[in-house]
């Protein structure tokens, strides 16, 4: 058994969708200045990092982080890697092996920038038709190898609001550039937020 650890580390090194999002990561309790333990502070947005997207985030109504079924999160997930310089299309998902139920996990090449802090403007994203070719298979999730899989400041995030309005659960931020392709079991579990529109995840890869 191999595990891939696919998960962007958590620190302000970490870029950030927006200036807006607050990230504060700092220890209350010290042991070297005294304490009885050490205890760390976190103060971040849910969508910071690799992370999942529920559909409440763009849907008023949609399931949280409470309601979406588990298995959008754990079980058989399939990575494919496209080698291409341009936002994901239909015709590049088509020749793919996606069937209904399917978690799928695309490495665009970006994963690189996950560990720059320097925010990758015009980062790879989904076409909505290529959303929409997704919505139409029936897939359970799918992840993307940077940060957003709607372009940067886009004024109506139709990508998000396709594939959530489906509950097709989107995973974001994911490092899978050593990974090869192929089958493997995911575990992306969600933190269990009240209400929660998304969480932080760690996100492992299992190879038998």
């Amino acid at each position: 058994m191999k595990i891939y650890d696919i998960t962007a580390t958590v620190s302000s090194e970490l870029p950030f969708y927006s200036e807006n999002d607050p990230f504060d990561l700092r220890q209350v309790l010290q042991m070297n200045v005294g304490d009885i333990c050490n205890i760390t502070r976190v103060k971040m947005s849910v969508h910071t990092g690799t992370h999942a997207d529920m559909p409440l985030h763009f849907v008023k109504d949609g399931k949280s982080c409470v309601d979406m079924p588990l298995d959008h999160f754990y079980g058989k997930a399939k990575l494919f890697r496209l080698p291409i310089n341009h936002n994901v299309t239909k015709e590049d998902l088509e020749p793919l092996d996606i069937q209904e139920g399917d978690i799928i996990l695309l490495d665009t090449g970006q994963s690189e920038y996950m560990h720059r802090s320097e925010l990758k403007r015009g980062y790879t994203v989904l076409t909505t038709e290529a959303a929409e070719y997704l919505v139409s298979k029936k897939i359970k999730t799918i992840g993307i190898d940077y940060i957003s899989i709607d372009e940067h400041n886009s004024p109506t995030f139709p990508v998000h609001t396709i594939l959530l309005s489906a509950e097709v659960t989107i995973l974001e931020g994911l490092v899978l550039n050593n990974v090869p392709e192929g089958e493997y079991t995911i575990s992306a579990l969600p933190l269990k937020f009240l209400n929660g529109d998304g969480s932080p995840i760690r996100a492992i890869l299992v190879s038998e």
